[in-house]
């Protein structure tokens, strides 16, 4: 008996998420792909958690095609029965359009996904909220970007667990503010929120490439001391920021390769690494910091830039390297505020 999964990730990943996962899981075999959303076939009844990819945000077990309400709430009831009368979390989510995330209209995007939303649970069949909790039960109704003309929608289901994000599409794009320097805060906070790791007021944190501060400004809003390092000018409300906890900013201005062993915060909690350099590069330093804050790193978020074909084929070396730094876990995504690159999420 075969069966299908599914993989939401960004239109323009779709070749090399096909790559590394018929390469890395070969019982899946490719069934069909619309922007954004790619399934496999596996020949078998029961299939495992399919994660297995680098570039996918979201996953899971594939129920069929739904053309209406009426449909989707029958898929909702058969899972619902086949998992012993288990309630169910409802996540709706557009499939990616083919442009970065920042750039579609907010007016627009989404709200196909949100009146979808609104009329399914008018049936009272789902729980409360859509923040997913470990080991609540799934279903996810997929249909095409608001910008784009609907063409059905795809069902689906998983089970909670730390292995994935917890709201709709793993997690969906944060609108940048106004008072930040730099879409790094997007980058960041997505990160964090995807991950379902949460940095403490009072905690302190390393950037790595941190001008002009993106990065560096969101997790000072979440309280946290914050040294930046890069040679490059920072933002000034970075430079003189203090927080509600009296948090402040330092700047290390400087190379990664020229910062002394003093001048890293103790205790250090968190790591954060987005250089614009090749990731066999980056990780030299990210190695080195994470062996100075050895017994005290809580998590550290590594931003792996792939720039061409050569990086992708290197992704099984780096995550060698990135497994040997000794973190509990490893999670790799593709969030929607990225382009060209990946994020290795590690929790100590």
């Amino acid at each position: 008996m075969s069966s299908f999964v599914w993989f939401l990730h960004q239109p323009t990943s779709f070749g090399w998420m096909k790559r590394e996962l018929l390469a890395q899981r070969p019982e899946l075999r490719f069934a069909f792909s619309r922007p954004g959303l790619t399934t496999f076939k596996v020949d078998a009844e029961h299939v495992v958690d399919p994660g297995g990819s680098s570039f996918a945000r979201a996953w899971g077990h594939s129920l069929g095609r739904a053309e209406n309400v009426a449909e989707v709430l029958a898929f909702a009831d058969t899972l619902s029965k086949s998992h012993d009368g288990a309630a169910l979390r409802l996540h709706v989510v557009e499939r990616d359009p083919d442009r970065p995330a920042d750039e579609r209209d907010p007016n627009v995007a989404n709200t196909r996904a949100n009146a979808l939303d609104t009329e399914l649970r008018q049936a009272g069949r789902f729980l409360d909220g859509i923040e997913a909790h470990d080991g609540d039960l799934v279903l996810t109704v997929i249909t095409a970007a608001a910008e784009l003309p609907d063409d059905g929608w795809f069902v689906g289901w998983h089970r909670q667990d730390r292995q994935h994000g917890p709201l709709p599409g793993g997690v969906p794009h944060v609108t940048i503010p106004p008072e930040a320097p730099s879409r790094a805060w997007a980058k960041i906070e997505e990160a964090i929120r995807w991950s379902g790791l949460v940095p403490r007021p009072g905690e302190n944190a390393l950037e790595v490439g941190s001008a002009p501060g993106g990065a560096s400004f969101a997790l000072l809003e979440r309280g946290l001391n914050v040294h930046g390092v890069d040679p490059g000018a920072m933002d000034p409300r970075v430079v003189d920021y203090v927080g509600r906890k009296h948090n402040r900013f330092v700047h290390l201005h400087m190379p990664a390769a020229e910062v002394e062993r003093r001048q890293v915060p103790r205790p250090l909690h968190w790591l954060a690494s987005d250089v614009n350099l090749a990731p066999m590069i980056a990780l030299k330093y990210v190695e080195r910091f994470v062996a100075l804050g050895k017994g005290q790193l809580r998590g550290a978020f590594i931003t792996l830039k792939l720039n061409d074909d050569g990086v992708f084929e290197a992704l099984p070396r780096l995550k060698q390297r990135i497994a040997s730094l000794g973190a509990a876990s490893v999670r790799y995504t593709q969030l929607p505020s990225h382009r060209s690159e990946i994020i290795a999420i590690l929790h100590w």
